[in-house]
């Protein structure tokens, strides 16, 4: 079974490819070679995501979001506003989801009933230390209102 949902939204997108592009240039950054180094990403990871749309792993996508200090949905180019607060204390994206699935008194198995995967997956992702598709991470941030950003952990504003 594929980790990524079958109509999956986010494993090309040119709004990302826009708005890096935007980004770059904002930056004065005019080669992929240039921004990767200032973002901390491979060349082949810009290079990818700007010229055929293809979006980086959601690992690649917090590094950049983190060394650019703005959002996740800004740097996805779902959202136009850039402002972005870090976590005074980072957390994880496994403290998030274990304390967000307490405050709605849900298990792990009740919160899979009410989402698009499998419930192995969140297992997986806590056992294993990884990551769910930025399609999963928008899923799970809309069913506990709050941003993809506090999800993950990058900063302490729940909207």
């Amino acid at each position: 079974m594929s980790k990524f949902p079958e109509n999956t939204q986010f494993r090309t997108s040119a709004d990302f490819s826009k708005r890096l592009l935007l980004i770059m240039d904002d930056h004065d950054c005019p080669s992929n070679r240039q921004f990767a180094e200032l973002v901390g990403v491979s060349v082949p990871v810009i290079s990818n995501a700007v010229n055929f749309n293809i979006l980086p792993s959601l690992r690649s996508l917090i590094k950049i979001a983190d060394r650019l200090e703005i959002s996740i949905k800004y740097l996805l180019g779902i959202d136009d506003r850039s402002d972005f607060i870090p976590a005074a204390s980072p957390s994880s994206f496994y403290a998030r989801l274990e304390a967000l699935t307490r405050e709605r008194n849900l298990n792990y198995g009740q919160l899979a009933s009410k989402m698009d995967f499998p419930r192995t997956y969140l297992y997986e992702w806590i056992k294993e230390s990884t990551l769910p598709s930025v399609d999963y991470i928008l899923e799970l941030s809309e069913f506990f209102n709050v941003t993809p950003d506090y999800l993950l952990g990058r900063t302490d504003y729940k909207n």
